[in-house]
């Protein structure tokens, strides 16, 4: 007796070749599924290669906006818990954005945002694969990885220049700031060029692109930025497997920055002890003037950080914070207001008087106490040195003005401002018998006062330290007359205060972003020694107490490590998720397949219809039967699915190609490598086996209600009646999909962009599924026609033969409509450059370093530009404030966690007021009023409701949805913590459409400021070039005629005037910009670059549905060779009627033929529905020669495919037909 499994072995033995073609179809299936789950981990896995790579052994890095010592990398290797979890800590210093030139012709070739590494033998040891330069750099050496060499078509023994940031004490927004003179540069020789590999790529940034690096030995980087001996970074080679669990990793993040103990000099503050004494003439004894210790900041103001560090600390020493100001200018006010005699340039403090460190002291001999200001004002309470009341004639009472600029400036322009005081004391300051002299200090013959003390003014090389006034070196100029008793002073007293104010009075006037404490004052305990053990450790202890307080915030100064292999790990994640989206884009190729299935298993069961009815007729139960068929069913697809694992792995290794070539713009750079998980196989397997079984199963279950005669006869189908008259129903609802498809055309005129774009893809849609009804209406009345075989044509013949199954023929139509329509309507989302997307400017530009000159005003420009200045005239520039981050653009394959940030000025608020200027295409924005709606850039700057603490950004739509992963959009709230702790709660006030913008967070500049208060300047600008007026073109045309040129039209003159104008402005502020690294490029170039990636991924979707789509042909084939299987005794009949082989094979030909054209006729108009109108509105230009192409190989394809099923029809035996029948 056989058994099942028997039974189902000769059967697949037996009908081999319908199996076989089945088994093809689940392998295909289970390849595509397989293959999108390969790609996905293909990508994710590339991404890790690139972090790994590119960091070498490198797990954390220290990298701070100041330079410390480099032993403290020592020091740190040392610490036990350090060497629990690392093997070492190597001192570095980085730039990640510095400037390198290669000098010669009238353009040099510069490249800006370029790694620059300044680093010994020890850095190469870290690379996990050992690439190093063949000759390390020296001093005065460089060596270049091969992108930048290339950029800069250096070769090894060239020279370039190299330019970086020089340590800048005073912050560059300040009004002693510096502006200029702010760049060092040092020319190189080239020694080596290293290959993009290993950490010849070593970047910080998690990116797929390969950056431009510069390697300089670290005592050629030391000298170039004036830093001996000290670094800003360090890099620490960790032991232990990345990544790790979050909270593995941030306990041993933690251990980490514990065991980072830098000195007091590190954080850039110094404490030294200031003591006066006076010994009179003719005697031995000394009398203490004043005896302190002084806490001072290498960068003249304490940072808010450090501020409550100092006074925490020295809160029980009794320590005294100053605020040292320079002001303009000392008015002695008359009764109308006016000036009766005035100090230049005179240095302010602000202080409270303590009984141990005065310095101002009452008649009684108590401090003298200022009040402090009110809300309103600031008049009471400033004190003159005698010297100072001596000039002006000032007593107590009169009223005095103090000009001086605010703390913060405007574009790098300081803005001076007055306040009124009313005088309340006269303090007594000593002249002394011998002037300062150099290092010479001043010498007193009479008892000075606590006032003679200079050093309640902090250091400012280029002021302090300066001989005369006129010799300082101020950004601003020293407009006020020097007197030559203004002179004489700064000869006796050098930095000594001339007024004393509050200290709540001069933060209020004086405080800013930056800070509003320029020194800390410790008394000095009674008899402790002038030097020697007993000071020194005293000075310990202080340096104890602070650094305890600075520990908890070591991370605010930026001593605290980053996890970059961790974050790269975490983030080669992805932003995309690759196998998913392969899935979509694959989707026709797996309904495609698993259609093959269906039909080609229906199809081998149908011609054993005869050997189902026996075993039906000898007993066994229909469900038995249907089972039998099923097993038989699942064990092909599990053979084809073994095949289709293989053919996945084929498949992702020719996705992965076409990445790195067709589909180039999707991901950039061409770094993929197939990579292939066995728990993605296993899916794939299963996923592809599981959908083919269910296909079968769906296929197999209409055979269970045929009747056994039918089926011992060899008919698998239902008798099937065509004489009847169909009903109104499908009209109906043809009639309604129209009227629906022409309201949503009318609504789409009414929209924009994407969303215009989908609306008529709606409406084509629409209009798809109207035809799709009509042609199902058609087909159910195919039988009314009563004419008799004789007088019917051939194709009439073949139209009735295609209406016998209404219901297959119209869902074989509408699969191949779909697939056509989807090919060529998604032309529709194909993006253009337009003047929405670049907010009507025609450069986007970038600097390393900040340009503080306001390039939007004639003064701003004389000073950036000089004597090209002329070229932006009528021009326009906005600039940004810039928080270097993540790349969050689709260019980024990365997962961005700390996006970069831009600050917007008011005066690009402005800018978009005028109704006349070119506005950026909005998605969505919170806009209530009316002039909000009109410019949306105003919700960044609309007051908040009170206690409300949220951040309003504008993000562009595809940063918010695919970087950010937000999907809630306006009002949708999200929290970032950018390096150095600073967490800021977002709010989405608005969503951009793709754009220049695209890839950053936009907020209003005083917010940035706020959050970011280091980051000075500007680095990112868009710029609008001077238009091309009615008298430019007509000189323009005299021009030509005058050169005896063919004349050409008025428009190709204006747009010849275009772009020499862009690229004028483009060469002018690179060239007068170069030194802080400018680069400009046009604004349609950058925003072709970003719409890339959308019309990649949409080509990627036309060629694999195009694919589809063929496999949907050869679907259509086993359609029709299902039809002939069905009718081969009626086939039979004809022939023995007298039709000849060549007619039938026609008719089926025409059958064939009906439904392919069908299909993609009907897909077509529809289409042409949805493309039409966006063509006219002028919205897009889409191109439709590659889907013509693809559509034309299908009908290529579609027609082999019939000759197939020709080829059947003649093959068909004429006298067993005809028995079965």
């Amino acid at each position: 007796m056989m058994s099942g499994w028997r039974f189902i072995f000769r059967s697949l033995v037996y009908h081999w070749r319908v199996n076989l073609a089945v088994a093809l179809g689940v392998a295909a299936a289970t390849a595509v599924l397989t293959g999108a789950l390969l790609v996905g981990d293909s990508v994710r896995y590339s991404l890790r290669r690139l972090t790994l790579d590119r960091l070498g052994s490198i797990d954390e890095v220290l990298l701070t906006d100041r330079f410390f010592r480099a032993e403290l990398a020592n020091e740190l290797s040392e610490d036990e818990s350090f060497q629990q979890h690392f093997h070492t800590a190597t001192p570095a210093i980085l730039f990640p954005r510095g400037t390198v030139e290669k000098p010669g012709g009238n353009r040099p070739s510069r490249a800006t945002q370029v790694v620059v590494v300044g680093c010994d033998e020890a850095f190469w040891d870290l690379g996990d694969r050992q690439i190093k330069p063949k000759q390390l750099p020296g001093q005065d050496e460089i060596v270049l990885n091969e992108p930048l060499a290339k950029d800069l078509g250096a070769t090894v023994g060239d020279e370039v220049v190299l330019r970086l940031p020089k340590s800048n004490q005073v912050p560059a927004d300040s009004p002693l700031g510096r502006k200029t003179d702010r760049i060092g540069n040092a020319r190189l020789k080239v020694v080596g060029i290293i290959l993009p590999d290993g950490l010849g790529r070593f970047s910080l940034a998690a990116s797929q692109t390969t950056p431009r690096n510069a390697y300089v030995a670290l005592e050629t980087l030391q000298d170039l930025v004036d830093q001996e001996g000290r670094v800003n970074a360090v890099l620490v080679d960790g032991k232990l497997d990345l990544p790790l669990q979050d909270e593995e990793s941030d306990e041993i993040l933690g251990a980490l920055n514990d065991a980072l103990e830098p000195s007091l000099a590190d954080y850039g503050f110094s404490i030294r002890r200031i003591r006066r004494t006076f010994q009179k003439p003719n005697s031995d004894q000394e009398e203490e003037i004043f005896d302190y210790f002084t806490l001072t900041t290498d960068r003249m103001l304490f940072e808010a950080a450090a501020a409550d560090a100092a006074e925490r600390a020295f809160s029980e020493d009794h320590g005294q914070a100053v605020f040292t100001y320079l002001a303009n200018a000392i008015d002695k006010l008359g009764p109308d207001g006016e000036s009766m005699a005035s100090i230049p340039y005179s240095l302010v403090s602000a202080l409270d008087s303590t009984a141990d460190l005065g310095p101002l002291f009452a008649g009684d001999g108590r401090p003298l106490r200022l009040p402090a200001p009110d809300d309103e004002n600031v008049k009471d309470g400033i004190v003159l040195t005698s010297w100072a009341a001596t000039e002006l004639q000032a007593k107590p009472k009169d009223q005095l003005r103090l000009a001086f600029y605010e703390p913060e400036t405007v574009h790098g322009e300081p803005r001076e401002r007055t306040v009124d005081f009313t005088l309340r004391a006269v303090v007594p300051l000593t002249e002394p018998s011998s002037p300062y002299d150099r290092r010479q200090v001043a010498q007193f013959d009479q008892l000075p006062t606590r006032v003679n003390d200079p050093d309640l003014t902090p250091e400012v090389d280029g002021i302090t330290d300066q001989q005369t006034i006129d010799k300082w070196e101020t950004p601003f100029k020293l407009n006020r007359e020097i007197r030559v008793r203004d002179e004489e002073y700064w000869k006796n007293h050098r930095t000594t205060s001339k007024a004393f104010v509050s200290l709540s009075a001069g933060r209020k006037l004086w405080g800013s972003r930056f800070g509003a404490t320029t020194s800390y004052r410790i008394p000095a305990p009674d008899d402790l020694p002038v030097g020697g053990e007993d000071e020194e450790a005293f000075v310990r202890g202080l340096e104890q107490k602070l650094l305890a307080q600075l520990k908890p915030k070591q991370a605010e100064f930026g001593f605290s490590f980053i996890p970059v292999k961790q974050r790269g790990l975490d983030a080669s994640a992805g932003n995309t998720p690759f196998d998913v989206l392969f899935l979509s884009l694959s989707f026709f190729i797996i309904a495609a397949a698993l259609m093959l299935v269906a039909l080609l298993f229906r199809l081998g069961v149908e011609r054993r219809a005869a050997e189902v009815g026996t075993l039906l007729a000898v007993g066994f139960r229909r469900r038995l039967t249907a089972r039998l068929l099923i097993a038989e069913g699942a064990l092909i697809a599990a053979l084809g699915g073994l095949v289709g694992i293989a053919a996945g792995i084929a498949y992702a290794w020719l996705m992965l190609a076409g990445l790195r070539t067709w589909w180039i713009g999707a991901i950039v750079t061409p770094f993929l490598l197939l990579h292939v998980e066995s728990i993605s196989l296993v899916i794939g397997y299963v996923a592809g086996v599981v959908v083919s079984v269910l296909t079968i199963a769906w296929s197999v279950r209409r055979m269970r209600r045929l009747a056994v005669r039918r089926l011992l006869a060899g008919q698998a189908s239902e008798a099937t009646d065509i004489r009847y008259r169909t009903g109104p129903l499908w009209h109906i609802v043809a009639a309604v999909l129209l009227v629906f498809s022409i309201a949503l055309a009318a609504v789409a005129t009414c929209l924009g962009g994407e969303a215009q774009a989908g609306a008529f893809v709606g409406s084509g849609a629409t209009i798809m599924m109207a035809l799709l009804a009509v042609i199902r209406s058609r087909l159910r009345s195919g039988g009314r026609a009563g004419a008799g075989l004789r007088g019917m044509s051939l194709a009439s013949l073949a139209a009735r033969n295609v209406a016998r199954n209404p219901g297959r023929s119209t869902m074989t139509i509408g699969l191949m409509a779909t697939a056509c329509f989807l090919i060529v309507s998604m032309s529709a989302f194909r993006l253009d450059p337009s003047a929405k997307g670049t907010g009507g400017f025609d450069l986007v530009a970038e600097s390393s370093e900040p340009i503080f000159a306001n390039l939007n005003t004639e003064a701003g420009r004389k000073d950036a530009l000089t004597d090209d200045a002329a070229a932006l005239e009528g021009g326009v520039v906005l600039a940004f404030r810039v928080q270097p981050g993540d790349d969050a653009s689709c260019n980024n394959l990365y997962q961005a966690t700390q996006p970069r940030v831009l600050g917007v000025s008011d005066e690009m608020i402005r800018h978009f007021d005028n109704s006349e200027a070119q506005s950026f295409g909005w998605a969505a924005n919170a806009a209530e009023s009316e002039a909000d709606r009109a410019n949306p850039w105003r919700l960044l700057v609309e007051p908040r409701e009170a206690g409300d603490e949220t951040v309003p950004v504008v993000i562009d739509k595809e940063t918010a949805m695919y970087s950010l992963k937000l999907y809630k959009g306006i009002g949708e709230k999200f929290d970032v913590t950018y390096e150095g702790g600073v967490s800021i709660r977002f709010r989405v006030a608005g969503l951009l459409d793709l754009g220049i913008l695209h890839g950053s967070l936009l907020i209003s500049e005083d917010e940035f400021v706020k959050r970011f208060p280091d980051a000075s300047g500007y680095r990112y600008f868009l710029v609008q070039s001077p238009p091309v007026t009615a008298d430019d073109v007509e000189k323009a045309t005299l021009a030509r005629q005058g050169q005896g040129l063919p004349p050409i039209t008025e428009a190709a003159i204006q747009s010849e005037l275009v772009e020499e104008r862009r690229a004028q402005v483009a060469t002018v502020m690179e060239n007068r910009l170069g030194d802080q690294g400018f680069d400009a490029t046009e604004a349609m170039d950058r925003l072709e670059d970003l719409q890339a990636i959308q019309n990649t991924y949409l080509s990627t979707f036309q060629s694999l549905g195009a694919l589809g789509l063929l496999l949907g042909t050869f679907g259509l084939a086993t359609v029709q060779v299902r039809n002939v299987v069905e009718r081969r005794g009626e086939l039979a009949l004809m022939r023995a009627a007298g039709f000849r082989r060549s007619r039938l094979a026609k008719m089926v030909m025409f059958e064939n033929t009906g439904l392919l054209l069908g299909g993609l006729l009907t897909g077509f108009l529809a289409a042409v529905v949805a493309v039409l109108p966006h063509m006219l509105l002028g919205d897009a230009t889409v191109p439709l020669r590659d889907p013509a192409i693809m559509l034309g190989i299908v009908l290529v394809v579609g027609a082999l495919s019939s000759l197939f099923s020709v080829r059947t029809t003649l093959r068909a035996p004429l006298l067993p037909a005809l028995r079965g029948d």
